[in-house]
């Protein structure tokens, strides 16, 4: 029991030693702006003697008020202070130096909650800020922890060093491990040198995996469709017939329809002598032979008066809408609004000219006289 007793005593003396040593060894926390050299050095003594009351009280959780003092004052040398801090300012300081009430009659003999708040809030930041000091000074004095492993075997020792933070350091060496051990300082300093340079080896990248090329699909196996986008997963495809509609659907069809009507009008029936045919199927054999040359001239003409396709200008499907251009004669008249207006502008029969606003449609001639332009 005695030896129990004379063990926490001793535990007991040693956290009173420690807790002395911080109290002496902390430093007071000042406001950024290097003016801690201003301050009466009687501050720092009653710095001093407020930490070992508040020891001696219970604890010291938070700073003293002449700590706050030393720091509002270098604070109040940098920047202006609002009311608030400037009550609490000279409250704290009063209660320090009692003279600041007569030298200053707006001092407060208390403050309000939210001041009181706001102090003790700054109190215990900087206690706080202390501590965290403190631990990083530790942590910087401290070495890190080290271990050596040492492993002999079939005559030669493995030697492998580690330190937090860094990855291991392996050598071997021949001999026993009792002949090894006066080489061990060296294998420490290198060590710790290479990890001056580098404590941790370069991450391993593992290289590119090579794209896989793109296998076509098996022979009668359709392509997979990509599926719409969100905005067009509802949108139904308009027909040709809602594409185009009154005077412009009409002569969409008629190119695509002659052709068919002409291929089916021109088709001759095997050759037969003479001799063989009727006089009467002969004679119909002549007029659906004239037909088809009256068809095939008709085609003819129609291709010839057809506009060259032009990539540049819109299909027949996303024709422009009215108002998106503008149309000026080749002498320089317009903007006219339509196709139409400036045929009127050019003096055509409408009896003979198109009947159509469709400008890409005009023959190579109209086109000439009647320029199209952007909408400005």
């Amino acid at each position: 029991m005695t030896l129990v007793a004379d063990k926490q005593r001793v535990k007991a003396v040693f956290k009173e030693w420690d807790v002395l040593t911080e109290v002496l060894t902390t430093p007071i926390v000042y406001h950024p702006g290097g003016w801690e050299a201003s301050l009466p050095e009687d501050n720092k003594r009653i710095v001093l003697e407020q930490r070992l009351e508040m020891v001696r009280n219970g604890g010291w959780d938070r700073a003293t008020d002449a700590e706050v003092v030393s720091y509002l004052f270098t604070a109040s040398l940098v920047q202006p202070f609002t009311s608030d801090w400037t009550n609490i300012y000279l409250y704290v300081a009063a209660t320090l130096m009692p003279q600041i009430r007569q030298s200053i009659p707006a001092t407060p003999t208390e403050l309000s909650d939210y001041q009181m708040h706001e102090l003790n809030d700054l109190k215990h930041r900087i206690r706080d800020s202390q501590k965290r000091r403190r631990i990083s000074k530790r942590k910087e004095k401290n070495m890190s922890k080290r271990k050596l492993v040492m492993e002999e075997n079939d005559g030669n020792v493995l030697l492998g060093v580690l330190q937090e933070g860094c990855d291991p350091i392996i050598k071997t060496k021949e001999g026993s491990i009792e002949e090894v051990l006066p080489a061990v300082p060296d294998f420490l300093k290198e060590a710790e040198q290479q990890w001056a340079v580098s404590p941790k080896n370069p991450t391993y990248k593992p290289p590119a995996k090579p794209k896989a090329a793109a296998t076509p699909p098996a022979a009668g196996e359709e392509p997979k469709k990509t599926s719409d986008l969100p905005l067009l997963a509802d949108t139904e495809k308009a027909t040709p017939a809602e594409e185009t509609t009154g005077e412009a659907a009409a002569e969409v069809a008629e190119p695509t329809a002659a052709p068919a009507e002409a291929e089916a009008e021109t088709e001759v029936p095997p050759a037969v002598g003479p001799e063989e045919v009727p006089a009467e199927v002969a004679v119909v054999g002549e007029e659906k032979t004239g037909m088809s040359r009256m068809a095939e001239q008709e085609v003819s003409e129609r291709i010839a008066e057809a506009p060259a396709p032009q990539p540049a200008e819109p299909t027949p499907s996303t024709a422009a809408k009215t108002g998106e251009w503008e149309y000026y004669l080749e002498d320089g008249r317009g903007p006219f609004e339509s196709v139409q207006l400036a045929m009127d502008a050019l003096g055509l029969d409408k009896g003979t000219r198109p009947s159509h606003n469709r400008w890409d449609r005009l023959s190579t001639a109209l086109k000439e006289k009647i320029q199209r332009r952007p909408k400005s």
